[in-house]
């Protein structure tokens, strides 16, 4: 039939007077409590806001039934996200009263903080003062109070910055340092704690930094820059053992993720300088010498470190072996230039300083070195030490000038040239200095052993053993943890609630994050996971679909996963494509493989990969089994339509709308798997009655299984939801409003119009305004009008700019 035609009769319909005045007079009013429903308009809001841009239709369209999902159930939790979502991503105008609700109901304990971040954002950018900023966080802080002690550091850190940025740097501190004290995984809070620290002159002790250091390690174990950072701050502070037990970790772990590279320096070199600072680690430094020089490869530095280590644990022939064997290759290697390969004339001058030591040599190759490189405050600085070496304490002096205060070379040069000069206390100072710039390194040991010569000594100021001491209580005993492969940290699955499904069931999916490991894992940025997750799908079987980014998701949970314990994390995975394909060939039999990518990566060739390499995709495989039809069976579900009870009623009728539906679809597709042909006559038929339900549920549920028809149904069906738009319960109003306007969107406008003006429940009319209603000009029938079915709940507050977002 023409759309012309089927038009005239919905009208007709709609403006029936005895039929059109359900939605006018007065009734006695019935409170509807429906937790399946609000689920119902829940999916169709996910479905429709998932997939829109910013400020779209379908996004206003998802924000009315949301409110229609929380006047049918006001405890309905899982609503909130979602409308925090939209109104902080998707949706134009002011929606504060909206986000300050849903936010003081959602930010418990459980909250998403990914979520809760974008509603905090949405809810600053809209105030213009910073005082305003200020009291909206203060206020929302006040809402959580102790409920989630993460969002709380994460609101409180925000109240720190503007308190910064108003010049209160006493106050900043204050909260800042609340903020660290909430959560000491807040790296902007300790950044920022430590910046304004430093400004006003009250410099962090050691230990709180590297308290900070080792949470970023246990945060995630395979950051390298993370351990080597702490590696490093441990042994600048004399705790040599720790350190080298850091730069080991270091080691491995560049090992592990990088197999075909050779380790670097930066690594091999500082290991090998903190080895030699302990008690018994001079014979790591000779074993990591033996090594880099197996894999083929010269450091003239690392040959160093092992003759002194050789010769501090009393190997004076071995030491001697190494030195005569290295300055023979890096003569060979330089010849008569100043870089090579492997080697360059100021690590050459270093080693007749600090090595070999030959003050000649070493003035010759400092030389060299200075004329090829005469602005390098590294090679001044080597050079003005070979000068003093050589009682040339003027020109070493003049070269030095003020690289005392940033080179610990300079600094040593500068003590030498003090002592020559007959100043004692300023050579002290200047030593003391040189040895604080780096306490371990061989330069430091010679300043150390010049203040001991002239009745001094170095003491630090950091009190390293009570550092340890509070490390150890903190960690444990070994402070640095072991290091451990991805699979011994974290394990993930895919559980699902069965390998075998059926038409209408779910697949009740969950991400499953075990912590393997022995400290807490943190999802965040700083974490070992971010948080990203992907989900894509292959269908295969009667019918057949590649469905990549099935789903495409940022979560961030408010606590961290204790060792030994998990966290599930819901997927929804009957959504999109695969929800359509699976709901519109409900006797189709396929296998579905999913495959959940964790912090996803695509490659330039579009292949896509775990951020992390070492951790394997997430893989699961179901199996959903068609419907087998026969006559029989047909006949006890339209027995089921007539005398049984709501639930069944229910599965009937979203079966035979699937039937009917699958009639369409494979006309259109040539679909050849085997399946029952059923009249499309008794389809209809079967699929009326239901629409004409005496129960409303049963009606609601109908029309919502009809939504994935691809095409305009027969006149029977159109004129049967029709019938729907003057029901006395408004979710059924609503719902058939939203599914004619999909099946005759250029020709529904009349009744959206006079839906929007007419009609008793706020909700269907915002429905008909966002559909394409006219916003109504007259003032709106009294709530206290409303059909039964319709009492409008207060929490949800109304948007300022009210029309089709209202919530």
């Amino acid at each position: 039939m023409a759309r012309g035609r089927i038009f005239i009769i919905l009208v007709l319909v709609a403006f029936h007077p005895t039929r059109a005045s359900w939605a006018q007079r007065p009734l006695a009013t019935e409170e509807l409590f429906s937790p399946f429903n609000a689920r119902t308009f829940h999916k169709l809001a996910y479905e429709l806001y998932i997939s829109s841009e910013p400020e779209s239709k379908e996004a206003r369209l998802a924000m009315i039934l949301l409110n229609g999902a929380v006047n049918l159930d006001l405890k309905a939790r899982y609503i909130f996200p979602d409308i925090l979502n939209l109104c902080s991503q998707f949706i134009e105008g002011d929606y504060t009263a909206t986000l300050d609700w849903a936010f003081k109901n959602y930010a418990d304990d459980k909250a998403d903080l990914e979520v809760t971040r974008k509603a905090v954002r949405s809810l600053l950018e809209r105030l213009d003062t910073r005082t305003a900023r200020e009291e909206k966080l203060t206020g929302l802080l006040k809402d959580i109070k102790e409920k989630n002690p993460v969002l709380a550091s994460e609101l409180t850190t925000q109240l720190g910055l503007l308190s910064a940025e108003k010049g209160d740097i006493g106050n900043a501190l204050i909260l800042l340092n609340k903020a660290y004290t909430l959560n000491p995984y807040n790296k902007l809070a300790f950044t920022k704690f430590a910046e304004l620290s430093g400004k006003i002159g009250q410099k962090l002790h050691p230990a709180v930094y590297a308290r900070n250091l080792r949470l970023a390690v246990g945060a995630n174990p395979l950051d390298i820059k993370a351990v080597f950072a702490f590696a490093e701050h441990i042994e600048k502070l004399g705790l040599y053992s720790i350190g080298a037990s850091a730069y080991e970790y270091s080691a491995e772990l560049y090992r592990y993720l990088y197999p075909n590279r050779p380790l670097p320096a930066s690594i091999y070199l500082s290991w090998a300088i903190a080895s030699y600072n302990t008690a018994r680690g001079q014979g790591r430094c000779l074993d990591l010498a033996r090594r880099i020089r197996q894999s083929g490869r010269f450091d003239l530095v690392l040959e160093t470190i092992a003759a002194n280590a050789a010769r501090k644990i009393g190997d004076n022939k071995q030491s001697r072996q190494i030195l005569e064997a290295a300055g023979e290759k890096a003569r060979k290697l330089l010849g008569d230039g100043a870089v090579a390969a492997e080697v360059t004339a100021e690590q050459f001058a270093w080693f007749y300083c600090f090595g070999h030591v030959d003050t000649e040599k070493a003035l010759v190759w400092a030389n060299r070195a200075y004329l090829a490189q005469p602005d390098s405050v590294s090679t001044k600085s080597i050079l003005a030490y070979t000068l003093a070496m050589n009682g040339q304490t003027d020109l070493a002096d003049e070269l030095v000038g003020d690289l005392y205060e940033v080179n610990q070379i300079a600094a040593v040069t500068r003590g030498l040239v003090r002592l020559a000069g007959g100043d004692k206390e300023a050579a002290i100072e200047s030593l003391k200095a040189a040895v604080a710039m780096d306490i371990g390194s061989l330069a430091g040991h010679k300043a150390k052993a010049l203040l001991v010569e002239n009745g001094s000594d170095y003491v630090s100021e950091a009190f390293p053993e009570l550092i340890l001491a509070a490390l150890r209580n903190e960690f444990g005993e070994s402070i640095v943890p072991r290091f451990k492969t991805v699979e011994k940290i974290i394990s993930a699955k895919l559980s699902l609630s069965g390998s075998e499904f059926f038409y209408g069931t779910d697949f009740g999916a969950k991400l499953v994050v075990t912590n393997n490991s022995a400290e807490p894992v943190v999802i965040s940025n700083n974490g070992i996971l971010k948080g990203g997750i992907r989900v894509d799908a292959v269908v295969r079987g009667d019918i057949e679909a590649d469905i990549p980014n099935l789903v495409s998701k940022k979560i961030r949970p408010s606590a961290a996963i204790e060792p030994g314990y998990y966290a599930a994390i819901p997927l929804d995975l009957m959504t999109g494509e695969l929800r359509r394909l699976l709901l519109t060939h409900p006797q189709a039999s396929v296998e579905i493989k999913f495959t959940v990518y964790l912090d996803p990566v695509t490659e330039a060739d579009g292949k896509v990969r775990n951020a992390i390499d070492k951790l394997e995709p997430v893989k699961a495989t179901v199996k959903r089994s068609g419907v087998v039809i026969t006559r029989n069976y047909l006949m006890q579900r339209l027995d089921v339509l007539a005398k049984g009870r709501v639930g069944q009623k229910l599965q009937a009728a979203e079966l035979f709308a699937g039937l009917l539906m699958e009639q369409y679809v494979t006309a259109g597709s040539g679909a050849s798997y085997r399946r029952f042909h059923v009249e499309p006559a008794l389809l209809t038929d079967a699929v009326r009655k239901s629409l004409a339900d005496e129960d409303w549920k049963v009606k609601l549920q109908t029309m919502s299984a009809m939504l994935l028809i691809p095409k305009a149904p027969s006149y029977e069906l159109i004129r049967a939801v029709s019938e729907n738009l003057n029901d006395r319960h408004w979710p059924v109003r609503m719902m058939a409003l939203y599914l004619l306007n999909s099946l005759q969107p250029d020709t529904f406008k009349p009744v959206l119009d006079w839906t929007a003006k007419y009609d008793s429940n706020m909700t269907v009319r915002n429905m008909a305004i966002a559909l394409g209603g006219d916003m109504p000009k007259v003032s709106r029938p009294s709530e206290a009008s409303s059909p039964p079915g319709q009492k409008q709940q207060s929490p949800p507050p109304t948007s300022t700019q009210g029309g089709p977002g209202t919530l």
